[in-house]
């Protein structure tokens, strides 16, 4: 367990994923990583149509751009929309309940609005926010997929959040 704890907090927090950015190519990497996991674990998907549940959302501070003369002068703002992507799986045990499991995945990426770093842009690699919550959680769907018998008594989901770092928007997405 502690190889593999490791290995994850090790991967995730490696230069490769670039902080882990919500919108960015490394929370995509971080993503595919997690699901890549999920799967190996025999867990089903349960996002929107595989293992990812898709949000938007409009940065802060993102300049709102009217132009006039079209649509957007009758009050309606054209602003840049990111995507970003919570990860999910499930051990559907046909039980009454289900425990949820989560941890946030994303992290400042290259140092963006949440960042309290004031040097040039630097990847913010997060081993403790949260990349070793997520080894923690992969450890957790692991450990319950492989032992059937004692999980009976409740389904799991397990849920890789992004968007934290911007404001809880993966979880948010996902209660509502």
């Amino acid at each position: 367990a502690q190889g593999r704890l490791e290995l994850n907090v090790a991967t995730l927090a490696n230069d490769f994923m670039e902080g882990r950015g919500t919108g960015t190519a490394g929370e995509q990497k971080a993503a595919e990583y997690i699901a890549r996991d999920f799967q190996r674990f025999k867990l089903q998907p349960k996002g929107d149509s595989s293992w990812y549940q898709s949000f938007t959302f409009v940065p802060h501070g993102a300049a709102q751009i009217h132009h006039k003369g079209d649509s957007a002068s009758l009050g309606m703002a054209l602003v840049k929309e990111i995507s970003g992507k919570n990860v999910i799986g499930y051990i559907d045990n046909k039980a009454a309940t289900t425990v949820v499991i989560g941890a946030h995945y994303d992290h400042l990426g290259m140092g963006d609005e949440n960042s309290l770093w004031t040097g040039p842009k630097a990847i913010h690699n997060g081993a403790d926010d949260n990349a070793s919550g997520v080894s923690v959680m992969l450890e957790l769907a692991y450990w319950l997929s492989k032992h059937p018998k004692e999980t009976r008594g409740h389904n799991y989901l397990f849920i890789g959040f992004s968007g934290e770092e911007k404001g809880l928007l993966g979880s948010n997405h996902f209660t509502k």
